[in-house]
């Protein structure tokens, strides 16, 4: 279907551009990370092929901010394109020494070529997931601003005298004031957002059934699967999340199951707040917690069986649209 493959590298200024024709990799140049360098990168290419954007597939790595404009600019045009995971293209590329954006453009371009059987475009996300991502990256900001703050005037209390014990604790205080209100501002717009498409405001309520999740659970949840398109499955889900067990072994060696360390540590550690959450106030799953440790289980890891017990609630409700409900537990 594709035929004219092309590599980006971009950085926050600019990006190289380098491209795949009979199998041979070339690199193009350097243009400015904003659209009229988007449009210059086009028509040059225009000028190497005769084919129509329909048969173009361009492949960059998802660096953030910095890659949100071209594959915005990109959607716009028409043009598809995959955003990939940057370990991903890293760890295809096998063995390399040293490093610059004109060869990692062509080791992308090369990426792109070589996965052009099983590559999947990009969709681009509805601007409610947008918003919803946005919000709750500015809250986790604003909560770990707060807890930087309250750590550190704990830690220097004892050496401080009472000049500065007094001047640190009111300025505590007031900033610690503040940024509850903001992080409050910040929630109460994470609501109203939910409010805006029918479908996420639909999950967030069969989601928020599930006892144990909470509203800023919810909302990580809607953002990171962006509404259950992208992450359709529970076992994948709890794989991106770094809670899904994988086996580890090797001919007549067997090791411990574990999970793996290539996860979204920050939704990892707000289900473990939905875990002990549940643990409280779900007789079911407290009694698998208690039952578990007297059975000799590692806390730790009866906890990550727990938020499993989660992740397999919220898509069973999602699936069938239908609230959980809660059975009394004897």
């Amino acid at each position: 279907m594709y035929s004219f493959f092309i590599g980006i590298d971009i950085s926050k200024d600019f990006f190289d551009v380098s491209y795949v024709l009979f199998g041979k990799v070339f690199y193009l140049d350097r243009f400015d990370n904003c659209d009229s360098g988007f449009l210059a990168m086009v028509q040059r290419l225009k000028q190497i092929t005769n084919m129509d954007l329909t048969n173009w597939f361009i492949c960059f790595e998802n660096t953030g901010v910095y890659s949100k404009a071209l594959s915005a600019w990109l959607y716009d045009s028409g043009i598809t394109f995959k955003e990939e995971n940057p370990i991903q293209i890293h760890r295809s590329l096998g063995l390399k020494r040293g490093k610059n954006d004109k060869a990692d453009s062509k080791a992308i371009a090369m990426y792109c070529y070589e996965k052009r059987d099983s590559i999947e475009a990009t969709k681009p996300c509805k601007p409610v997931i947008l918003k919803l991502k946005k919000l709750i990256l500015r809250r986790d900001l604003l909560v770990r601003k707060r807890t930087a703050l309250k750590t550190s005037f704990s830690m220097q209390k004892s050496i401080l005298d009472e000049s500065l014990l007094e001047l640190f604790d009111n300025q505590t205080q007031q900033l610690t004031l503040l940024l509850d209100k903001q992080v409050k501002e910040i929630e109460t717009q994470i609501e109203l957002v939910k409010l805006e498409d029918k479908s996420v405001h639909r999950n967030d309520k069969l989601i928020r059934s599930v006892v144990g999740i909470g509203p800023i659970v919810s909302a990580f949840t809607l953002a990171y699967t962006e509404n259950f398109e992208r992450i359709n499955d529970p076992r994948k889900f709890a794989s991106y999340m770094g809670i899904a067990p994988f086996e580890n072994s090797s001919g007549n060696f067997t090791g411990k199951t574990k999970v793996s360390h290539l996860a979204n540590k920050k939704l990892k550690s707000i289900f473990s707040n939905a875990a002990y959450s549940a643990i409280n106030h779900d007789p079911q799953i407290g009694h698998y917690y208690h039952r578990k440790l007297n059975e000799g289980k590692v806390s730790g890891c009866v906890v990550n069986a727990v938020k499993n017990k989660l992740v397999q609630r919220i898509y069973s409700v999602v699936k069938r649209q239908t609230p959980y409900v809660k059975l009394n537990y004897i």
